[in-house]
């Protein structure tokens, strides 16, 4: 697996939080070669980031410490959790994953 899809799966997860915490564990463990396998999500995930050639935003912790992404469209930062309402195309197939 290559470790710069599977930080855009740590990446999707942040906006669509999927992932079990002990998967985001597991990722690292992998990225750093102390793991050799991973899990079923974390394959799907993957799979999706690459046949989608996903891309992630632009993303920071306010100063409020939420985590925002960056819209380049309306050139405004968006709290994460409504990354999917303004990408809707991706709902169904994202939802698939939790």
């Amino acid at each position: 697996m290559n470790n710069n899809i599977l930080l855009k799966v740590l990446q999707l997860d942040s906006l669509v939080r999927f992932l079990k915490w002990g998967e985001r564990v597991k990722i690292h463990l992998y990225m750093e070669e102390k793991a050799n396998s991973t899990t079923p999500r974390i394959l799907a995930a993957y799979e999706w980031v690459e046949n989608e050639n996903w891309e992630p935003p632009v993303m920071h912790y306010g100063e409020d410490r939420f985590q925002y992404f960056h819209d380049p469209d309306l050139d405004l930062w968006v709290e994460t959790e409504n990354y999917l309402n303004y990408f809707p195309h991706y709902r169904e197939e994202l939802n698939e994953l939790k």
